[in-house]
């Protein structure tokens, strides 16, 4: 219950279309969502298989809570090999792909092989076929959405690549309704790179449930909970994710120029309450009820989804004041298939390379028509956009130079973890490299300051708690801005409900994340790979309520050893034996 035991298998060098059964131990001991989407990407890929080979797979899942009752229940998740880090990588989505997958039969989709030419992937109640994608080959996101929906005479449920992910931009992203992501880790060049435009879903079926009655009494319960919370029912709601530019200024950890510092001068006018002034409406995704999404109006530029990590991105850390060509900007991204991340880190990367002369290109800090430029350049590949669509680290590798802000290749989102001890961990183990979602100690460092953000003691155990709790999280899966008002319990009796089983999700998540790492080490990572930019470790933050710090990594150790994994970060046999991984 809660799962439809089906996974559909897609070889597009074959044309085959099958399925096959989730087994009990794979649910037991992978839940759903991102960890059964490991557990068969590290079953199923060859070691050291080229990223953007036709033998790498891609997967796409849901969880065992996802398109239920339970509260922001529409995300879905993809798991691939990274084209950007070589990683293990899974990106996450809301919106209601997920719940179509689900209603349309199944729990997930396997992508094997290369077509030999353009496709799409059509879906509809347990029904799976390949159709020509030639006419829209070339065609930005939008356009393919609206293309699909008019082709099979019916409104699907779309994922789609822009010209990024057919030109195979290392940091392409995969576009859910013209405006959600699977943004990081460039799955939409591994998409890309197999041929496939688009996947069409719809369903018409049920989701079974174990204990109807008992899951609606405690799916209602945490939906009061978050309506009380003032993060999830207040700020969020009103302000979406920008509520914390100012925040995170005062802090000083607003990063600035690519990172040469950690406050904007002019925040306030890219901030959330700024903002706030061009909202025309809030959305949401399926069975939620926080509402963060906005839909902005601002000077004659709408966009839906200008999220904090796109401000960051273009805003501050481009030094560019002008929230309309930040919104414009976000446009372009979602058009394209960009992650507004990587996209952003990358120009403000290019613009330091100008600034010192290791390039001959006239741009400079803050010229929002430049950052629009480089943009395209990117997504089309075009002169130095070529080189900038390989991402941060190996335009660095190629200009030899100190102050690429990227951890295992992957860009660094909108905190600079100077100032925040945990968050420098964090950043420094996740197996995918310089994510903020995998281990959320940045709200409780510089958000809510619940805890001290210097303090060294306790936050090894406090990174490692929170890495094993978001790999079950992301396994459900649900926001992750659930966390803020529920707790382990609530998404533990969520789960027994519907699905029968009690799961130790804490344990659940060890096991997975354990696995990630495992798949990494045999890519060849090691300690070597579990650090900080150099900017981090070198340079004192200059200005701003941070002025003076600098990140360090003494606590790795102990990270290592509460994790029991040897000096170099390999899990130890006896924590694999314990994890069932031996």
């Amino acid at each position: 219950m809660g799962y439809l035991n089906s996974i559909l298998d897609i070889n597009l060098s074959t044309g085959k279309i099958s399925k096959f059964e989730i087994g009990e131990e794979l649910k037991k001991n992978f839940l759903g969502g991102k960890g059964i989407a490991v557990k068969l990407l590290y079953d199923g890929l060859t070691p050291h298989t080229d990223a953007l080979s036709e033998k790498n797979i891609l997967i796409f899942m849901t969880g065992p809570l996802t398109g239920t009752m339970a509260p922001s229940s529409g995300k879905f998740c993809c798991v691939s090999k990274s084209p950007l880090t070589g990683t293990i990588f899974d990106s996450h989505c809301g919106g209601y792909f997920g719940y179509e997958l689900k209603k349309a039969g199944y729990d997930g989709i396997v992508i094997r092989g290369k077509s030999g030419s353009k496709v799409f992937l059509s879906i509809e109640d347990g029904e799976a076929e390949l159709l020509d994608a030639q006419e829209i080959w070339g065609k930005d996101t939008r356009e393919t959405e609206a293309w699909a929906n008019k082709k099979l005479g019916k409104k699907c449920r779309i994922l789609s690549i822009g010209k990024a992910g057919e030109n195979l931009v290392r940091f392409a992203s995969i576009i859910h309704e013209g405006h959600r992501a699977l943004g990081r880790g460039g799955l939409g060049a591994v998409m890309g790179s197999k041929n496939l435009k688009a996947i069409a879903v719809r369903g018409e079926g049920k989701i079974p449930i174990y204990d109807a009655q008992k899951f609606r009494e405690a799916a209602r319960n945490c939906h009061e909970l978050l309506a009380k919370h003032p993060s999830t029912a207040k700020k969020l709601k009103e302000y979406g994710t920008p509520n914390i530019v100012n925040t995170v200024n005062a802090v000083g950890l607003l990063p600035t120029r690519n990172f040469q510092t950690g406050f904007f001068e002019d925040a306030e006018k890219i901030s959330g309450e700024e903002m706030h002034r061009f909202v025309k409406g809030s959305y949401a995704c399926f069975s939620c009820s926080i509402r963060c999404g906005k839909k902005v109006d601002i000077d004659g530029v709408k966009t839906e989804s200008l999220e904090y990590e796109t401000i960051y991105a273009f805003g501050a850390n481009c030094g560019n004041s002008s929230l309309s060509s930040i919104a414009r900007a976000n446009e372009l991204c979602n058009a394209l298939g960009l992650d507004t991340i990587s996209t952003g880190a990358t120009i403000a990367f290019f613009i330091e390379l100008a600034e010192k002369g290791f390039v001959s290109y006239d741009v400079r800090w803050g010229q929002d028509e430049k950052i629009l430029e480089l943009i395209e350049k990117i997504a089309f590949r075009d002169g130095f956009g070529n080189e900038l669509a390989e991402g941060v680290k190996k335009l660095s590798e190629k200009y030899g130079c100190a102050f690429a802000m990227h951890v295992k290749g992957l860009e660094l989102p909108g905190y600079d973890s100077r100032g925040a001890v945990g968050q420098s961990l964090a950043y420094a183990t996740n197996n995918e490299g310089g994510s903020h979602m995998r281990a959320t100690v940045y709200i409780d460092e510089i958000l809510t300051q619940r805890i001290d953000r210097f303090e060294k003691k306790g936050k090894a155990q406090i990174v490692k708690d929170a890495q094993d709790f978001h790999a079950s999280l992301d396994s459900l899966i649900l926001c992750k801005f659930t966390s803020r008002a529920l707790r382990e319990e609530h998404y533990s009796q969520l789960l027994a409900h519907a699905t029968g089983i009690n799961f130790e999700l804490l344990r659940v998540g060890e096991r997975i994340f354990n696995l990630e790492r495992l798949f990494n080490v045999r890519e060849g990572f090691t300690r070597r790979e579990d650090t900080l930019p150099a900017r981090f470790l070198k340079e004192k933050i200059p200005t701003g309520n941070s002025k003076g710090s600098m990140a360090d990594l003494d606590i790795l150790d102990e990270y290592y050893e509460l994790r029991e994994w040897d000096s170099e970060g390999k899990p130890e046999p006896q924590k694999l034996k314990a994890l069932g991984l031996e």
